[in-house]
């Protein structure tokens, strides 16, 4: 009986359980199951939004110009109180000070993200539309640095026609990120009065997009080195491509790193270490490691710790480094430094090392990957393409994503041999067969006219040569005796296509 007695308060307490979860809100105007319902829940729960009372959202209800720049505010964690004296000397006669919208207006206004209906009226009260406020949305990514011109397919809506030209370009990037789709007649509604439903499941997708990484592996070319290991260009891609999506850039490039360096960091490619003692202190460790057990292998770490520290062997968590004489960057022997003293830790068998990358890896990642440049230094032909693409298939593999994109080949005279313009081209007409369109080849416009004149630069005498022979402007890369990487405008252009490549895929969409 005592047995039955404690199942059935189980159950009800589960039950009850879960008809608490169902609302998280306390508004009994939102219809359960809705299209809208788990936004409202999200902007709830996220304070982007709250109700009209204490128990209604009025989710049918139109959104004012107020209340637009006031969720986007609080979507953003704006401290509106900066904005206080502005509000109080507004050019807008119709927007009073000490309001609950009054330091939000003056905010929008500062940042272009409104303009008024006039020079002096900001139009409170007025209405927004779908098609302004995806206007007023693309606005105010184009002032966070986001990139807005993308290409969306506004075909697909049968009042393409009516979307005002003064708004195009709004429902052109609101549409391409995924933050509008049309209706249920398949219509974008553009002149149509935004509904307070659809401005909280904008702002969720506004803000979870955000949580977002793109997460980049490669050699130099990721890294961003400009004119050598030292030096670094201001902005390299995987940063201006994170800036350009709205979302956080990793950089996990390693200048010099072949493609199974590349995989070993990310992990598909497992690192072992055997017969060694981690001591009870902080001390230096030389490491004896294998690679997947395999004999043949590059040196693990040679180039640097990008992507591998913190890491973890054993259960311990600490760093890798090099113990050198002379100061270089080819650790041909790497040590284990634990973080914290602690037991004694004796490996007798393969324990795998667990690198920062590893640990860091989320679920709903964007992976770019740049591989094996670095394998192809002197190829002749495309022998190696079953090996690089094998450590690339890996690197997929162990993401576990279908959100991936693959970079091609850019440097036909790396460094300095021109037996390697061979060979680049046919590589990356395999890897477009390969991939399909998770494929960027980027050469394909960098080596172009177009690429300069786009960017405002007048082809020198040197670049109409290398242009000739479809090769990569000098305008575009760096000023080293063998220029293999890019100037900041290569490496913006870079971000660009790769960013239009996410976008197109829907990966943010």
């Amino acid at each position: 009986m005592k047995k039955i007695t404690t199942l059935f308060l189980t159950l009800i307490m589960l039950i009850t359980s879960m008809s608490i979860s169902v609302s998280a809100h306390p508004f009994t105007d939102v219809v359960e199951g809705s299209w809208y319902e788990d936004a409202v829940n999200y902007c709830y729960d996220n304070g982007l939004m709250k109700g009209t009372g204490d128990t209604s959202f009025s989710p049918k209800g139109t959104v004012t110009r107020e209340q637009f720049v006031q969720a986007l505010a609080q979507k953003e964690g704006v401290d509106l109180t900066a904005y206080a004296d502005a509000a109080a000397n507004t050019p807008f006669t119709d927007v009073p000070a000490d309001k609950w919208y009054s330091n939000a207006i003056e905010w929008a206004r500062a940042n272009e993200i409104v303009t008024g209906t006039s020079a002096t009226t900001f139009g409170l009260g007025v209405k927004v539309t779908r098609e302004q406020m995806a206007t007023m949305f693309a606005r105010y990514a184009d002032g966070k640095g986001q990139k807005i011109n993308y290409a969306a397919d506004l075909g697909s809506f049968g009042d393409k026609a009516k979307i005002s030209s003064w708004a195009f370009d709004g429902v052109n990037y609101a549409v391409a990120v995924g933050l509008f789709k049309g209706n249920e007649k398949g219509d974008f509604a553009p002149q149509g009065q935004a509904t307070r439903a659809e401005l909280a499941t904008v702002l969720q997708r506004v803000n979870v997009r955000t949580e977002r990484r793109v997460v980049c592996y490669g050699d130099s070319l990721t890294m961003g080195i400009q004119t050598g290991f030292g030096d670094i260009v201001d902005v390299p891609y995987p940063i201006r491509l994170g800036q350009y999506l709205g979302i956080e850039g990793i950089n996990y490039g390693i200048g010099a790193e072949t493609s199974d360096m590349i995989a070993m960091r990310q992990g598909a490619l497992a690192v072992y270490v055997d017969d060694i003692t981690i001591p009870e202190e902080c001390e230096p460790v030389l490491l004896n490691y294998t690679i997947d057990n395999d004999d043949e292998f590059s040196v693990f770490a040679m180039y640097g710790f990008e992507g591998i520290n913190d890491c973890e062997i054993a259960g311990v968590k600490g760093k890798i480094t090099a113990y050198s004489d002379d100061d270089n960057r080819f650790n041909e022997e790497i040590y284990f430094v634990r973080n914290e003293p602690g037991e004694e830790v004796v490996i007798t068998e393969p324990e795998r090392i667990i690198t920062h990358a590893m640990m860091d890896a989320k679920e709903d990642d964007i992976l770019v990957i740049w591989s094996g440049s670095n394998d192809l230094l002197g190829a002749v032909d495309t022998s190696q393409f079953e090996t690089i693409t094998g450590y690339i298939d890996a690197m997929i593999e162990y993401a576990g994503t279908d959100e991936y994109v693959v970079v091609g080949y850019t440097a036909d005279d790396y460094l300095g041999s021109n037996i390697y313009r061979d060979c680049v081209n046919d590589y990356n007409i395999l890897l477009a067969e390969k991939y399909g369109d998770k494929f960027v080849n980027v050469k394909s416009y960098l080596a172009t006219y177009d690429a300069l004149y786009d960017h405002g630069i007048e082809p020198t005498e040197s670049d109409i040569e290398r242009l000739k022979k479809g090769w990569i402007p000098y305008s575009l890369l760096d000023e080293s005796d063998y220029p293999v990487h890019f100037n900041q405008i290569g490496y913006d252009i870079v971000a660009d296509m790769v960013a239009e490549k996410i976008i197109e895929l829907g990966y943010l969409g």
